[in-house]
């Protein structure tokens, strides 16, 4: 519960970070990015390296893992556009994930509705990021904003499971205790 209440903290900063400075923060997006698939691509190399890989397909994978790990880290602005595409199916995703937990656990779970607006949250910036999706120069701004507001709603509700389980834990140890 430590460790949520401190990784709500540090989403909460990121997230701050990307509001201030969104363009930024969408370039640094895609250079992480970017980097992260080229490290998958050269971890599978190497995998396939040591176990003598010979088949043809087994490389195909890490080839398109470090070619567009490059391009991303290469031309990060150009990519950001595939990136917003990337956001916009996981916003979407969450979105509907969010949106069933929050209606499956209505009647067992008092937080039930934190879960449904987060899911609205995440259809609203969906929506957002779909209606400017036509226009690049707005884009790079756009997607540091959008994930800086996610960010900075999943560190508050990180934040505040943290320190519900926190409060449910020392009420219990206490009551095993005395």
């Amino acid at each position: 519960m430590n460790l949520l209440l401190v990784w709500g903290l540090i989403l909460i900063l990121l997230g701050i970070a990307a509001i201030v400075a969104p363009y930024y923060f969408a370039v640094g997006s895609v250079l992480f990015f970017g980097a992260l698939m080229f490290t998958a691509g050269l971890m599978w190399v190497f995998y396939n390296l040591t176990s003598r890989h010979k088949g043809a397909g087994g490389w195909l994978k890490p080839l398109i893992l470090v070619i567009t790990g490059l391009l991303f880290m290469l031309f990060p602005e150009q990519s950001l556009l595939v990136m917003a595409a990337f956001l916009l199916v996981y916003l979407l995703v969450d979105a509907f994930a969010n949106l069933y937990l929050g209606l499956e656990y209505r009647g067992k779970l008092s937080s039930w509705f934190l879960m449904l607006l987060n899911g609205l949250l995440d259809l609203v910036l969906a929506g957002i990021l779909l209606y400017f999706m036509g226009q690049p120069k707005l884009l790079a701004w756009l997607i540091g904003i959008l994930i800086g507001v996610s960010l900075l709603v999943d560190g508050i509700f990180a934040l505040w499971f943290g320190w519900r389980l926190k409060v449910y834990y020392d009420k219990y140890r206490r009551l095993l205790e005395g």
